[in-house]
């Protein structure tokens, strides 16, 4: 584990209008943090453009957005330059949490070294064996065993990842490291039934994250540090900043991100989220991630623009619920 001091401003960039307070929130947002795949990117893995004029408007009010992902600095980062930002950004769900152009670690949280064998002797005896994330310091690596079985569903992340791939024999001898995160991947029961397994086996002792994509039949599976999680994060970069929590605003579409939502004072769920998640915080149920729902909830919940809303959803529409 490492931590370290920001020496950020708090808020580089004042309030322009003062649109923030107008939203109706006591107090108003401050800080906004945003999942990347699913929330702020579309299906396409990109950022449409009414995302980009809310997170323009957010800015120009004087709010942080922090993105909070669960990739790499590596394959998460690029995003963020898109957008303009500089500051702090949460990869790989929480496990590290970078300047975004120092590179240099907040914190990090690697797996206890005794149990990266155990986890990949287990997921290996299930069918499926890890990928195992390293590198806190850079960019980010990838090592993968020889001979893996089960990773039919990585193939391709792994083909656009493989400057970063390192091919060991024994994943064991990884230990000392500082190995993040193991993840397998494979069907949504599988996966499902594979977190079980690794919470019968090892309890409090892991944490096993699941990100689920029903559409395609696909799971990732993380098996993580039990203190690991994008909302533990989210409180450290909110201190980081001197920003209290109930200024801070949250926005996510998977069950890795329910604990980033419980943090915040405002949390708002994509509609294209599993229904028990959407149930879990129904306040601010926004649209899908395909109709623009970052910026819709942006504007509706955070800066108060009914003006923006209506030029870019004539129609204003409802999420579902």
């Amino acid at each position: 584990m490492a931590c370290r001091r920001l020496r950020h401003p708090a808020n580089p960039h004042p309030p322009a209008d003062g649109r923030a307070a107008a939203a109706g929130l006591s107090p108003p947002v401050r800080l906004l943090a945003t999942d990347l795949d699913g929330t702020l990117l579309d299906r396409r893995y990109a950022i449409s453009p009414a995302n980009y004029q809310a997170i323009r408007d957010l800015r120009t009010a004087g709010i942080q957005l922090v993105p909070a992902t669960g990739r790499q600095y590596r394959v998460g980062a690029g995003y963020a330059f898109a957008l303009g930002l500089d500051g702090l950004m949460i990869f790989q769900n929480g496990a590290v949490t970078k300047e975004l152009v120092s590179r240099l670690p907040l914190h990090f949280q690697t797996l206890p070294p005794a149990l990266v064998p155990a986890v990949a002797a287990a997921g290996r005896a299930a069918g499926c064996s890890p990928v195992l994330f390293g590198d806190p310091h850079g960019t980010g690596r990838l090592y993968l065993e020889a001979r893996p079985v089960g990773q039919e569903r990585m193939l391709r992340f792994l083909e656009l990842s493989r400057t970063a791939v390192t091919v060991v024999r024994d994943l064991g001898r990884l230990a000392g490291l500082n190995i993040l995160q193991a993840m397998f991947s494979g069907s949504v029961a599988d996966m499902r039934r594979l977190a079980a397994c690794f919470r019968d086996r090892f309890g409090d002792d892991i944490r096993v994250l699941l990100t689920e994509y029903p559409d395609r039949d696909l799971t990732l599976l993380d098996v993580m540090h039990p203190d690991v999680n994008k909302g533990t994060a989210l409180r450290r970069v909110a201190r980081a900043l001197d920003i209290p929590m109930d200024q801070v605003a949250a926005a996510g579409d998977n069950f890795n991100d329910r604990e980033m939502l419980e943090a915040a004072a405002l949390p708002m769920v994509m509609g294209n989220a599993d229904p028990d998640l959407r149930a879990a915080f129904p306040a601010a149920v926004l649209p899908d991630c395909e109709a623009d729902g970052l910026a819709w909830g942006i504007w509706r919940h955070v800066l108060n623009r009914p003006d923006r809303i209506a030029a870019w959803f004539p129609e204003r529409p409802e999420p579902a619920s």
